[in-house]
């Protein structure tokens, strides 16, 4: 709470500055106030760095606590850009959280300054962590709101997940390793963390957990706390950077069902549909001979076979319309796929700094 300083009226200052013997309250007398001392604000940005140094030379051989003191000195002397302040602000880091992320230096990069940066080790790469820096991809697509986030969250807690000691690595990786034995085998992930090296994947796991998975155990939950003040924040930017691609691929996904269902069911009606036209019009052929030929007893038995000839074409032209009906239908489906598909694979490019112009 910012302390305020009240003077009460007609309650002269405890300590006038009289110039050249003129009372206090004389009209026209002119205080000089003290001069500034230049030079002030870095003699106490020097005094702050070296009593950090101080601190850090005196420590106990405390490596958490050492990079706690290097992070520090890394956020006073480098502070962070206002996008990486935003992204902070947005994610509802902590106080630790803030620390770690600001002392890794994020940088959201365009494409080509982003390449320099993070390998391909996958068809698509949204950030890494290299080197003790964040770099993020900066995805502008308003349809993929929320990458940006997501990812610098992710790679945040490859940051914490390096900070960590020996005894809460080998606790959180028992953690991690639990809940994880508990997802089914269709789950995305287990397939890609499966594709990373061993000696990765518990790390990896520990991102992916914190910013994908809601309802962790309570433990893992008080962990990812002291990084994020609302986890439902992370989760929230995450859903939100995979919404409409979900979208797009349960749309796809439906469609291409319905397709391969009806497919094979209009190719069986269009044979069905050849095999009784070619029945019937031999039919027609053989009734008109016969007619033709006098071949009828009596002008009823003509007319009988012929007003079922006639009912077989109309069912026949019936199934016809509703064949073309349905053929319609289905190329109208395979037109929405196909557009589909190339507005999907439009998404994907910008997730794709390789595709940027």
């Amino acid at each position: 709470m910012t302390d305020e300083l009240t003077q009460q009226r007609g309650t002269p200052s405890a300590d006038p500055f009289p110039v050249d013997g003129a009372p206090e309250s004389a009209p026209h007398a002119r205080v000089r106030p003290p001069r500034r001392r230049r030079g002030g604000r870095w003699v106490g940005a020097v005094v702050l760095v070296l009593a950090l140094v101080g601190l850090v030379l005196l420590a106990p051989w405390d490596p958490q606590r050492r990079q706690a003191y290097a992070d520090q000195f890394t956020v006073w002397t480098e502070p962070p850009s206002a996008q990486v302040e935003q992204l902070a602000e947005e994610l509802q880091l902590t106080e630790d959280g803030r620390r770690v992320f600001f002392a890794t230096r994020p940088q959201v990069e365009t494409a080509r300054d982003f390449e320099e940066h993070c390998p391909f080790e996958a068809e698509i790469v949204l950030g890494c962590y290299d080197s003790g820096r964040i770099y993020v991809y900066e995805v502008s697509d308003e349809r993929l709101a929320g990458t940006v986030e997501a990812t610098a969250a992710h790679e945040l807690l490859h940051a914490v997940y390096e900070r960590m000691s020996e005894s809460d690595a080998r606790r959180v990786d028992e953690l991690v390793a639990g809940y994880v034995a508990t997802l089914p085998e269709d789950d995305e992930n287990v397939t890609i963390v499966a594709g990373y090296p061993a000696a990765q994947r518990a790390d990896e796991w520990h991102s992916r957990l914190g910013t994908s998975y809601t309802d962790l155990p309570a433990e893992l939950e008080a962990h990812y706390a002291t990084v994020f003040a609302d986890r439902s924040r992370v989760l929230a930017f995450d859903d939100g950077s995979r919404e409409a691609l979900e979208e797009y691929t349960a749309r796809i996904d439906q469609l291409s069902a319905e397709l391969d269902a009806a497919s094979a069911e209009l190719a069986q009606r269009a044979s069905d549909y050849d095999a009784t036209l070619a029945t019937l019009d031999a039919d027609v052929t053989a009734f008109n001979a016969r007619a033709a030929a006098g071949d009828f007893s009596s002008q009823s038995q003509f007319d009988s076979e012929r007003a079922a000839i006639i009912a077989r074409q109309d069912a026949l032209e019936a199934e016809r319309l509703a064949l073309n009906a349905d053929v319609d239908a289905y190329n109208a489906k395979l037109a929405e796929l196909q557009s589909l598909d190339s507005e999907r694979a439009d998404l994907y490019s910008q997730l794709d700094s390789r595709q940027a112009p």
